[in-house]
Protein backbone atom coordinates (compact mmCIF):
# COMPACT_ATOMS: atom_id res chain seq x y z
CA UNK A 1 0.00 0.00 0.00
CA UNK A 2 3.11 2.89 1.44
CA UNK A 3 4.47 1.74 -2.76
CA UNK A 4 1.40 2.71 -4.36
CA UNK A 5 1.01 5.92 -2.37
CA UNK A 6 4.51 6.68 -3.26
CA UNK A 7 3.93 6.48 -6.94
CA UNK A 8 0.66 8.17 -6.74
CA UNK A 9 2.25 10.95 -5.14
CA UNK A 10 5.26 11.20 -7.37
CA UNK A 11 2.85 11.39 -10.58
CA UNK A 12 0.55 13.99 -9.36
CA UNK A 13 3.73 16.08 -8.48
CA UNK A 14 5.12 15.25 -11.97
CA UNK A 15 2.01 16.25 -13.56
CA UNK A 16 1.62 19.54 -11.29
CA UNK A 17 5.28 20.30 -12.21
CA UNK A 18 4.96 19.53 -15.42
CA UNK A 19 2.32 22.09 -15.66
CA UNK A 20 3.86 24.85 -14.57
CA UNK A 21 6.79 24.93 -17.33
CA UNK A 22 6.63 27.58 -19.67
CA UNK A 23 5.38 27.93 -22.73
CA UNK A 24 7.50 26.75 -26.04
CA UNK A 25 8.72 30.17 -27.77
CA UNK A 26 8.67 31.02 -31.36
CA UNK A 27 11.62 29.41 -33.11
CA UNK A 28 12.45 32.55 -34.65
CA UNK A 29 12.13 35.62 -34.02
CA UNK A 30 8.65 37.67 -35.32
CA UNK A 31 9.95 41.13 -36.23
CA UNK A 32 7.21 43.71 -36.05
CA UNK A 33 7.60 44.95 -39.40
CA UNK A 34 7.30 42.11 -42.65
CA UNK A 35 9.61 42.65 -44.63
CA UNK A 36 10.02 39.69 -47.91
CA UNK A 37 13.10 38.34 -49.22
CA UNK A 38 14.97 35.64 -51.14
CA UNK A 39 17.99 34.14 -49.67
CA UNK A 40 19.91 31.84 -52.10
CA UNK A 41 22.05 29.75 -50.07
CA UNK A 42 25.31 28.75 -51.20
CA UNK A 43 23.79 25.34 -52.78
CA UNK A 44 22.33 27.60 -55.10
CA UNK A 45 18.87 27.17 -53.46
CA UNK A 46 16.33 30.20 -53.49
CA UNK A 47 14.01 30.26 -50.73
CA UNK A 48 11.17 33.25 -50.47
CA UNK A 49 10.85 34.27 -46.82
CA UNK A 50 8.60 36.94 -45.31
CA UNK A 51 9.04 38.73 -41.67
CA UNK A 52 13.35 38.81 -42.06
CA UNK A 53 14.87 39.62 -39.87
CA UNK A 54 19.26 39.47 -38.78
CA UNK A 55 19.51 38.48 -35.24
CA UNK A 56 16.38 38.91 -34.35
CA UNK A 57 16.31 42.59 -35.57
CA UNK A 58 15.58 44.90 -38.99
CA UNK A 59 18.79 45.59 -39.87
CA UNK A 60 22.27 44.40 -40.71
CA UNK A 61 24.58 44.87 -38.22
CA UNK A 62 28.72 44.44 -39.69
CA UNK A 63 31.90 45.64 -39.78
CA UNK A 64 33.19 48.29 -42.71
CA UNK A 65 37.06 48.16 -41.87
CA UNK A 66 37.52 48.75 -37.40
CA UNK A 67 34.14 50.30 -37.63
CA UNK A 68 30.75 48.83 -36.71
CA UNK A 69 27.47 49.83 -39.17
CA UNK A 70 24.16 49.19 -38.93
CA UNK A 71 22.00 48.95 -42.09
CA UNK A 72 18.50 49.29 -42.08
CA UNK A 73 16.29 46.63 -44.26
CA UNK A 74 14.43 49.35 -45.72
CA UNK A 75 17.46 51.04 -47.17
CA UNK A 76 18.65 47.29 -49.17
CA UNK A 77 18.17 46.15 -52.24
CA UNK A 78 20.30 43.05 -52.05
CA UNK A 79 23.46 42.01 -50.57
CA UNK A 80 25.64 39.60 -51.97
CA UNK A 81 28.13 37.01 -49.87
CA UNK A 82 31.79 36.90 -51.85
CA UNK A 83 34.31 34.66 -51.12
CA UNK A 84 34.40 31.61 -48.20
CA UNK A 85 35.16 33.55 -45.73
CA UNK A 86 37.85 33.10 -43.38
CA UNK A 87 38.71 33.93 -39.78
CA UNK A 88 35.16 33.48 -38.88
CA UNK A 89 33.93 36.67 -40.94
CA UNK A 90 32.28 36.83 -44.28
CA UNK A 91 32.60 39.42 -46.66
CA UNK A 92 29.37 41.25 -47.99
CA UNK A 93 28.53 44.12 -50.68
CA UNK A 94 25.26 45.82 -49.85
CA UNK A 95 23.53 47.12 -52.98
CA UNK A 96 21.47 50.01 -51.45
CA UNK A 97 17.85 50.82 -52.84
CA UNK A 98 19.55 54.25 -54.56
CA UNK A 99 22.22 52.49 -55.60
CA UNK A 100 25.32 52.57 -53.62
CA UNK A 101 27.40 49.87 -52.82
CA UNK A 102 28.59 49.11 -49.40
CA UNK A 103 31.13 46.75 -48.36
CA UNK A 104 30.46 45.19 -45.26
CA UNK A 105 32.18 42.11 -42.77
CA UNK A 106 29.85 39.61 -40.96
CA UNK A 107 30.51 37.23 -38.74
CA UNK A 108 30.41 33.49 -39.82
CA UNK A 109 27.56 32.65 -37.25
CA UNK A 110 25.06 35.49 -37.85
CA UNK A 111 21.95 34.38 -38.60
CA UNK A 112 18.88 35.63 -41.00
CA UNK A 113 15.66 34.27 -40.02
CA UNK A 114 12.27 34.21 -41.72
CA UNK A 115 9.12 32.42 -42.70
CA UNK A 116 8.29 30.51 -45.66
CA UNK A 117 4.80 28.72 -46.94
CA UNK A 118 6.33 25.97 -45.59
CA UNK A 119 7.76 26.66 -41.79
CA UNK A 120 10.35 28.81 -40.33
CA UNK A 121 13.65 29.45 -42.01
CA UNK A 122 17.13 30.53 -40.62
CA UNK A 123 20.21 30.33 -42.23
CA UNK A 124 23.78 31.57 -40.99
CA UNK A 125 25.69 33.94 -43.06
CA UNK A 126 28.59 31.53 -44.00
CA UNK A 127 25.60 29.65 -45.94
CA UNK A 128 24.15 32.16 -47.92
CA UNK A 129 25.19 33.39 -50.90
CA UNK A 130 22.46 36.33 -51.52
CA UNK A 131 19.88 37.93 -50.07
CA UNK A 132 17.32 40.27 -52.48
CA UNK A 133 14.74 41.90 -50.68
CA UNK A 134 11.34 42.47 -52.43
Amino acid sequence: MKKILTVLLLIIGWVAFAGMSKAPESEIPKPEIDFAATVIDDQEIPTKCRLVSWEGQLFFVGFRGKGAVSIPFEKVKKVVFIGAGSGGKKDAQITLRGGEVVAVTFDDESRFYGTTTFGTYKITAKNIKEIIFE
